[in-house]
């Protein structure tokens, strides 16, 4: 009797893990599933009611006893885990983010070097920075280039008006695809530039189409400038 009722309540233990809504192979890292809260509080509650038949000769009370400060134990050691992965998850965001912020500024400082040189009184960007060939939504990891372009653009112009051009180059300046691929890169970063905190009616854009690149690297590959961003204060 005593071990056919030890053996029962594991067997719901162990039930109550395989039906749970958690209880599906977490992916690798963390799964925000609370995956090892719900299998400590079944594991422990499995080896509680054990312990507890064992110290209660096998008496009912016990095993529920048993059950039930197992189950806690289990739940506080599989809630350790599951926090354990989230401080991790934490931890990669923010490695993440710290080389997103290193990778911006060796850009921006190889940008305004160059810029002193060949364009001093334009901020001028290759749309590679920001944009895929042909493709007019922004790269991932361009947000955070836009973020600090934004933020700098804020602080040096706080007054003036900012228009944002994107540049193509065309043999056929009434190109409407040319034209549609400019026009929607001007306004994903202008989006972001209000995202930003500079405020909408500062805002414009504008799309250019040129039969040469806008301008010549001589550091640099001939067409890099081919497809271009300009930032461009409009009150001086």
């Amino acid at each position: 009797m005593k071990r056919s009722f030890v053996l029962i309540v594991i067997l719901l233990s162990l039930t109550v893990s395989a039906c749970s809504p958690f209880s599906a192979d977490p992916i690798p890292g963390p799964d925000k599933q609370a995956v090892g809260t719900w299998k400590g509080v079944a594991t422990g509650a499995g080896a509680g009611a054990a312990i507890g038949a064992q110290l209660s000769a096998g008496t009912g009370p016990g095993i529920l006893v048993g059950s039930g400060f197992g189950a806690l134990f289990g739940m506080f050691s599989g809630l350790g885990i599951d926090l354990l992965e989230e401080d991790q998850l934490r931890r990669q965001d923010e490695q993440t983010h710290l080389r997103q912020v290193a990778w911006v500024q060796e850009v921006l400082s190889e940008h305004y070097t160059r810029r002193l040189e060949l364009h001093p009184n334009r901020d001028i960007y290759p749309a590679d920075w920001f944009f895929e060939s042909d493709a007019s939504k922004l790269k991932p990891e361009s947000k955070v280039l836009v973020r600090e372009i934004a933020y700098l653009t804020r602080r040096r112009m706080p007054w003036s008006r900012i228009l944002v051009a994107a540049y193509n180059t065309s043999r056929d300046p009434n190109s409407s695809y040319a034209n549609h691929l400019t026009n929607k890169r001007a306004e994903e970063i202008a989006l972001l530039f209000v995202k930003y905190g500079i405020e909408p009616r500062r805002v414009l854009t504008k799309s250019v189409i040129t039969t040469e690149p806008l301008l010549i690297d001589p550091y640099d590959s001939s067409s890099r400038y081919r497809q271009a961003i300009e930032i461009i204060p409009l009150d001086y």
